[in-house]
């Protein structure tokens, strides 16, 4: 029994301490005054003592500028006005609605930056009061979420790489210890399920291979990848490459015109390619990943035996 009470008390020492650790932590970013303007993913969700899903989770957008908020959940816009109050504790926000599915609606939140990158809102769905704790347990009609704040555009990501799960992505571990996925910015790459799918992801863990990175921001797409021009040296004593290019240039991937229709570089290093039938320009009329990921999801709507949506 006496080691128990000892092991008890040790936990609970540890535990008080990693809960002032904590506190601390908190009380400090809030001293700093750090502004809650910028754009924010959600990582958590409970609505009513349910935990919201990944693909709603994924699909929701969070903008703060001033007194002005939008929201876009899978497409669908949401904007008003949103105004704070940080002379009492918790820090509270009164939200109108003037378009969308709120509109001329008033919500009322509390809410805290627990760190730089980390924003916590509590919503009182009715808008009758202010929540008085973070919390939204059943039946409550609440809403409590976490938001990450995203990367400003060039932002720098130094770090080395953990994976590469797709033929035009990364894991990378970044020299403070977090890890990110980093989408290659301006190219696409087959689909693992089409032709040179794993012949280019193949290609792209070779050149990875224990190498460091520096990763340059572009943005984030909807599920919360970074958009990046990556940055490595593909062998000693050699200047930094840009991979983006490296991969177009040696045909396993396309210039996405869509998202990067004024890039030189990839547009004449995909010229290149081509003209040297190098990678998949080797075979005639290799299907790009934007029509395959079309196919796929027409093939699924149809209802074709077998048939998988796009990634």
């Amino acid at each position: 029994m006496c080691w128990y009470l000892r092991c008890a008390a040790v936990c609970a020492v540890f535990w008080s301490a990693a809960c002032l650790s904590c506190a601390d932590e908190r009380a400090a970013v809030q001293a700093t005054g750090l502004s809650q303007d910028g754009t924010w993913h959600p990582v958590t969700a409970t609505l009513d003592g349910v935990d919201m899903s990944q693909s709603m989770r994924e699909s929701t957008v969070l903008k703060l500028t001033g007194e002005q908020y939008s929201v876009t959940v899978n497409g669908t816009p949401d904007r008003g006005t949103c105004v704070v109050d940080r002379s009492v504790m918790p820090w509270r926000m009164k939200i109108l609605g003037t378009v969308g599915p709120n509109q001329g609606k008033t919500l009322l939140a509390i809410f805290e930056l627990t760190k730089e990158d980390r924003l916590r809102v509590c919503y009182d769905r009715a808008g009758g009061q202010d929540p008085e704790a973070f919390a939204a347990g059943a039946g409550s009609g609440r809403l409590l979420m976490e938001y990450r704040r995203e990367l400003a555009r060039g932002a720098e990501l130094a770090g080395e790489v953990l994976g590469v799960p797709d033929s035009d992505a990364l894991l990378l571990k970044a020299t403070d210890g977090r890890e990110h996925r980093i989408r290659l910015n301006g190219i696409d790459a087959p689909e693992l399920q089409q032709p040179f799918g794993k012949e280019s992801q193949a290609l792209l863990q070779q050149l990875l291979r224990g190498r460091k990175l520096r990763v340059v921001t572009q943005g984030e797409d909807r599920a919360g990848q970074i958009i990046g021009d990556v940055f490595v040296r593909l062998e000693e004593g050699q200047d930094e490459k840009l991979l983006n290019v490296e991969l177009v240039e040696r045909g396993w991937a396309w210039h996405f015109v869509r998202f990067a229709k004024d890039n030189r570089q990839l547009s004449e290093a995909e010229q290149r390619a081509r003209a040297g039938r190098l990678g998949l320009w080797a075979e005639a009329g290799p299907v790009s990943p934007w029509d395959f990921r079309r196919q796929q999801a027409e093939a699924a709507k149809s209802g074709e035996p077998g048939a998988k949506p796009g990634q």
